[in-house]
This record gives C-alpha cells, sequence and structure tokens, in this order.
C-alpha cells in the first residue's frame, strides 16, 4: 500500500515539474540559436563579439576592440539585424516612449557623426511584441553605459 502511494507521489512530481523543464530546455535553444546568428553577423564585418546579452525578443554583441554593434530584434514577423560602426557614430541615448503612462517602447538611439545619415535604432521593448517590461530597462541602461564608453576612447 505504502509503495503504490509512493509511485503515485513520484508520478505527479514529474508530471508537474515536466513543464518546467520543457520550458528550459526550449529557453536555452533560442539563447544558442540567437547567439549564433549574432555572431554571423558579426563575422560578416569581419568582427567578433566580446560581450553579449541575449533576451527572447533582442540579441546585442559588441566587439571592444574594432568598436562596432551587432544587435537582432525579433519583431512580430520580421527579425531585423543592425551593424553598427561605432567609429561613424557621435553619441548613444536612451529613449522611452510612453503612452498611458507606460513605456511603449524602449530603445538606443545611436546618432551618427555625419548629420545626413539617419539615427540607428536599436530596440529593446516593443509593446506590441512583448507584452510586459521586464530585464529590458537595466539591459538598456547597461548598454548605453558601454557605448558610450567606447565612444569616448
Amino acid at each position: 500500500m505504502e509503495l503504490g502511494t509512493t509511485l503515485i507521489g513520484i508520478i505527479c512530481v514529474a508530471i508537474c515539474a515536466m513543464p518546467f523543464v520543457l520550458t528550459n530546455r526550449s529557453k536555452k535553444a533560442i539563447v544558442k540559436h540567437q547567439l549564433i546568428v549574432l555572431k554571423d553577423l558579426a563575422t560578416q564585418h569581419n568582427n567578433t563579439i566580446t560581450q553579449n546579452e541575449i533576451n527572447s525578443f533582442y540579441a546585442i554583441g559588441i566587439d571592444d576592440t574594432k568598436k562596432s554593434v551587432s544587435f537582432i530584434f525579433k519583431g512580430e514577423t520580421e527579425v531585423s539585424q543592425l551593424f553598427v560602426d561605432l567609429s561613424k557614430i557621435k553619441h548613444c541615448e536612451i529613449v522611452n516612449v510612453i503612452k498611458a503612462k507606460h513605456i511603449d517602447k524602449l530603445y538606443l538611439k545611436l546618432s551618427p557623426i555625419d548629420k545626413t545619415k539617419e539615427d540607428v535604432i536599436l530596440e529593446f521593448f516593443n509593446a506590441e511584441v512583448s507584452y510586459q517590461l521586464g530585464e529590458e530597462l537595466q539591459s538598456v541602461k547597461k548598454w548605453n553605459e558601454i557605448i558610450n564608453n567606447l565612444l569616448k576612447k
């Protein structure tokens, strides 16, 4: 009788734990794939990734020696990839687009030295794609500081 109860308990725990295990595995696969795509983007421009951060909707990597940024953002329907040579950028700033007291968009705006060129936008959060702001605010602050430190060198 006790053996049957123990087996039923073990089976119930295994069934309850299964979604967490599968979610964790899926997230690791997504992170691994995004890192490969990010490194490929940098390699296409003869750069490497020395620092990176992978999130569900974006991936950012930087080459400290060649001063470049590789960025990937997964939108609703498409994936956008950007490569930015920081030697052509004057400064970087954080932009919050707020609607109805909530952050609607959060991105880094890279302003080029050549004023005839458009600003480069690295979008970290878009409420239309991701409904809840998570670690993106801390992440955008961190990368703003890293990029601005590289621009000062």
